[in-house]
């Protein structure tokens, strides 16, 4: 048997849709008085891969990563990196769903989450 077909023996199948696992991507939460920024760890994700929605007050990302096969090569087996992410959240009543903001920069994707006005702490001025 050449080394070819027993490394492909050897090898489980490359992902696909049908059976890649999906990662509940582990996340940092932060709060300032003006927003809270939720930061998920989704390796391999990008911009174009990415989406973000809020419905319900329910926040939910999602993604997927695939590592990309280089030019010239043919896989025998693929195990690292693929796969899918989702996570939701349940926004409180505070937040101002219509101005969140995410970006996604080396596989951690920043979501931004601005306190409504009218719940954010302010300073009252006393008088004599």
């Amino acid at each position: 048997m050449s080394e070819d077909k027993a490394m492909q023996k050897e090898s489980p199948a490359a992902p696909t849709p049908e059976n890649e696992p999906v990662y509940s991507p582990r996340v940092d939460i932060l709060e300032t008085p003006d927003h809270f920024t939720v930061v998920a760890d989704m390796p391999g994700a990008d911009e174009q891969t990415v989406e973000a929605t809020v419905q319900n007050r329910v926040l939910t990302i999602e993604g997927w990563s695939r590592p990309e096969k280089p030019e010239g090569h043919e896989w025998l087996g693929q195990e690292f990196g693929a796969g899918r992410y989702r996570r939701d959240f349940t926004l409180p009543d505070a937040v101002d769903a219509a101005s969140i903001q995410a970006k996604i920069r080396h596989g951690a994707l920043t979501v931004v989450i601005p306190k409504k006005d009218e719940v954010k702490a302010r300073k009252i001025e006393i008088t004599k």
